[in-house]
Protein backbone atom coordinates (compact mmCIF):
# COMPACT_ATOMS: atom_id res chain seq x y z
CA UNK A 1 0.00 0.00 0.00
CA UNK A 2 1.02 3.69 -0.36
CA UNK A 3 -0.19 7.19 -0.01
CA UNK A 4 0.50 10.48 -1.96
CA UNK A 5 1.93 13.22 -0.19
CA UNK A 6 2.28 17.01 -0.61
CA UNK A 7 5.40 18.38 0.86
CA UNK A 8 6.86 22.19 0.90
CA UNK A 9 10.39 22.36 -0.13
CA UNK A 10 12.48 25.48 0.57
CA UNK A 11 12.97 27.03 -3.00
CA UNK A 12 16.63 26.18 -2.91
CA UNK A 13 16.16 22.31 -1.93
CA UNK A 14 13.03 22.61 -4.62
CA UNK A 15 15.81 23.67 -7.48
CA UNK A 16 18.40 21.08 -6.42
CA UNK A 17 16.02 18.45 -6.31
CA UNK A 18 15.19 18.97 -10.27
CA UNK A 19 18.62 19.20 -11.11
CA UNK A 20 18.90 15.90 -9.30
CA UNK A 21 15.67 14.59 -10.94
CA UNK A 22 17.45 16.21 -14.53
CA UNK A 23 21.02 14.36 -14.50
CA UNK A 24 19.20 11.60 -13.81
CA UNK A 25 16.45 11.65 -16.28
CA UNK A 26 13.78 10.39 -14.16
CA UNK A 27 10.58 12.47 -12.83
CA UNK A 28 10.92 14.89 -9.49
CA UNK A 29 8.25 13.28 -8.08
CA UNK A 30 10.54 10.09 -8.62
CA UNK A 31 13.50 10.96 -7.03
CA UNK A 32 12.00 13.34 -4.15
CA UNK A 33 9.67 9.82 -3.20
CA UNK A 34 12.76 7.89 -3.63
CA UNK A 35 15.07 10.31 -1.08
CA UNK A 36 12.17 10.51 1.76
CA UNK A 37 12.00 7.06 1.57
CA UNK A 38 15.71 6.41 1.90
CA UNK A 39 15.86 9.03 4.21
CA UNK A 40 13.05 7.40 6.73
CA UNK A 41 14.48 3.75 6.40
CA UNK A 42 18.31 5.62 7.13
CA UNK A 43 16.43 7.51 10.49
CA UNK A 44 14.63 4.58 11.57
CA UNK A 45 17.85 1.97 10.87
CA UNK A 46 20.09 4.52 13.28
CA UNK A 47 17.54 4.60 15.83
CA UNK A 48 17.34 0.64 16.17
CA UNK A 49 20.87 0.98 15.95
CA UNK A 50 21.23 3.88 18.95
CA UNK A 51 18.36 2.35 21.24
CA UNK A 52 17.19 5.69 20.40
CA UNK A 53 14.03 6.77 18.86
CA UNK A 54 13.39 8.10 14.76
CA UNK A 55 12.41 11.31 16.07
CA UNK A 56 15.86 11.82 18.89
CA UNK A 57 17.36 10.36 15.46
CA UNK A 58 16.18 13.82 13.29
CA UNK A 59 16.90 16.11 16.13
CA UNK A 60 20.74 14.53 15.78
CA UNK A 61 20.93 15.09 11.93
CA UNK A 62 19.21 19.03 12.72
CA UNK A 63 21.51 19.24 15.23
CA UNK A 64 24.18 18.31 12.57
CA UNK A 65 23.59 20.98 9.80
CA UNK A 66 25.78 23.86 9.06
CA UNK A 67 24.33 27.32 9.74
CA UNK A 68 23.31 27.65 5.98
CA UNK A 69 21.25 24.50 5.81
CA UNK A 70 23.25 21.98 4.15
CA UNK A 71 24.08 18.77 6.00
CA UNK A 72 27.35 18.00 7.61
CA UNK A 73 29.12 15.64 5.49
CA UNK A 74 32.20 13.42 6.23
CA UNK A 75 34.15 13.52 3.02
CA UNK A 76 36.40 10.72 3.95
CA UNK A 77 33.57 8.45 4.58
CA UNK A 78 33.05 5.64 1.16
CA UNK A 79 29.53 4.60 0.12
CA UNK A 80 28.39 2.29 1.89
CA UNK A 81 24.77 1.57 0.43
CA UNK A 82 23.50 -0.74 -2.16
CA UNK A 83 20.48 -1.20 -4.55
CA UNK A 84 17.39 -0.40 -2.10
CA UNK A 85 15.50 -4.11 -3.21
CA UNK A 86 19.03 -5.63 -1.65
CA UNK A 87 19.75 -6.01 1.68
CA UNK A 88 22.50 -3.75 3.18
CA UNK A 89 25.74 -5.39 3.36
CA UNK A 90 26.16 -6.61 7.29
CA UNK A 91 22.38 -7.32 7.41
CA UNK A 92 19.44 -4.95 8.53
CA UNK A 93 16.58 -5.87 11.15
CA UNK A 94 14.52 -2.76 10.02
CA UNK A 95 15.24 -3.43 6.31
CA UNK A 96 14.15 -7.20 6.38
CA UNK A 97 10.94 -5.73 8.49
CA UNK A 98 9.91 -3.23 5.57
CA UNK A 99 10.79 -5.88 3.13
CA UNK A 100 8.54 -8.78 4.41
CA UNK A 101 5.70 -6.50 5.08
CA UNK A 102 6.36 -4.87 1.24
CA UNK A 103 6.41 -8.76 0.24
CA UNK A 104 3.01 -9.35 1.70
CA UNK A 105 1.82 -6.49 0.36
CA UNK A 106 2.71 -7.68 -3.40
CA UNK A 107 1.13 -11.18 -2.60
CA UNK A 108 -1.98 -9.53 -1.43
CA UNK A 109 -2.11 -6.92 -4.62
CA UNK A 110 -1.02 -10.23 -7.08
CA UNK A 111 -2.07 -13.51 -5.39
CA UNK A 112 -2.58 -15.16 -8.56
CA UNK A 113 1.34 -14.54 -9.42
CA UNK A 114 2.62 -15.67 -6.35
CA UNK A 115 0.76 -18.65 -5.04
CA UNK A 116 3.40 -20.36 -6.64
CA UNK A 117 5.50 -19.31 -3.62
CA UNK A 118 6.60 -22.09 -1.64
CA UNK A 119 7.39 -22.36 2.46
CA UNK A 120 11.21 -21.49 3.44
CA UNK A 121 11.11 -19.38 -0.12
CA UNK A 122 13.05 -16.38 2.46
CA UNK A 123 16.67 -19.18 2.53
CA UNK A 124 16.53 -18.42 -1.22
CA UNK A 125 18.45 -15.70 -2.48
CA UNK A 126 17.58 -15.54 -5.59
CA UNK A 127 14.00 -15.43 -4.19
CA UNK A 128 14.54 -13.03 -2.58
CA UNK A 129 16.33 -10.45 -4.33
CA UNK A 130 13.42 -11.37 -7.10
CA UNK A 131 10.26 -10.54 -4.54
CA UNK A 132 12.48 -7.42 -3.49
CA UNK A 133 13.21 -6.15 -6.62
CA UNK A 134 9.28 -6.15 -7.69
CA UNK A 135 8.61 -5.07 -4.80
CA UNK A 136 10.73 -1.96 -5.26
CA UNK A 137 9.59 -1.80 -9.02
CA UNK A 138 5.96 -1.49 -7.99
CA UNK A 139 6.77 0.97 -5.45
CA UNK A 140 8.50 3.18 -8.22
CA UNK A 141 5.65 2.77 -10.16
CA UNK A 142 3.23 3.71 -8.10
CA UNK A 143 5.05 7.17 -6.96
CA UNK A 144 5.71 8.17 -9.99
CA UNK A 145 5.45 6.16 -13.06
CA UNK A 146 4.70 7.92 -15.87
CA UNK A 147 4.63 6.29 -18.92
CA UNK A 148 2.40 2.92 -19.37
CA UNK A 149 5.25 0.90 -21.21
CA UNK A 150 6.61 0.51 -17.87
CA UNK A 151 3.24 -0.68 -16.23
CA UNK A 152 3.33 -3.20 -18.45
CA UNK A 153 6.53 -4.25 -18.08
CA UNK A 154 5.88 -4.55 -14.63
CA UNK A 155 2.90 -6.68 -15.14
CA UNK A 156 4.47 -9.00 -17.58
CA UNK A 157 6.97 -9.40 -15.28
CA UNK A 158 5.50 -10.77 -12.33
CA UNK A 159 3.22 -12.76 -14.56
CA UNK A 160 6.39 -14.90 -16.17
CA UNK A 161 7.67 -14.99 -12.02
CA UNK A 162 4.61 -16.44 -11.20
CA UNK A 163 4.84 -18.98 -14.02
CA UNK A 164 8.37 -19.72 -13.58
CA UNK A 165 7.31 -20.85 -9.75
CA UNK A 166 4.57 -22.74 -10.93
CA UNK A 167 6.83 -24.76 -13.11
CA UNK A 168 9.24 -25.53 -10.55
CA UNK A 169 6.31 -27.44 -8.25
CA UNK A 170 6.89 -28.78 -5.18
CA UNK A 171 3.36 -29.73 -4.11
CA UNK A 172 0.43 -27.77 -2.14
CA UNK A 173 1.59 -29.37 1.19
CA UNK A 174 4.50 -26.85 0.80
CA UNK A 175 2.76 -23.49 -0.54
CA UNK A 176 3.75 -20.60 1.14
CA UNK A 177 0.89 -19.14 3.09
CA UNK A 178 1.57 -14.93 3.98
CA UNK A 179 1.62 -13.88 7.41
CA UNK A 180 4.36 -13.12 10.41
CA UNK A 181 8.22 -13.22 9.22
CA UNK A 182 9.73 -16.93 10.17
CA UNK A 183 12.43 -16.40 13.07
CA UNK A 184 15.00 -17.05 10.51
CA UNK A 185 13.82 -13.69 8.84
CA UNK A 186 14.90 -11.69 11.92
Amino acid sequence: MSSRLKITLPDEANTRLVEIAAERGEPVARVAAEMVRDGLIKTIAAAVKNGTTPSQEVAKLIAGAHPDGAMADDEDELPTARAPWLEPYGGDRTWRQLMWGSILALYERYPDALKGLKVGWWNDEAQVEMLCALTHWRQMLDDSGTDPRQELDFQFSIIEYGRRLKEAGGGVAKEWKPGAAPDEWH
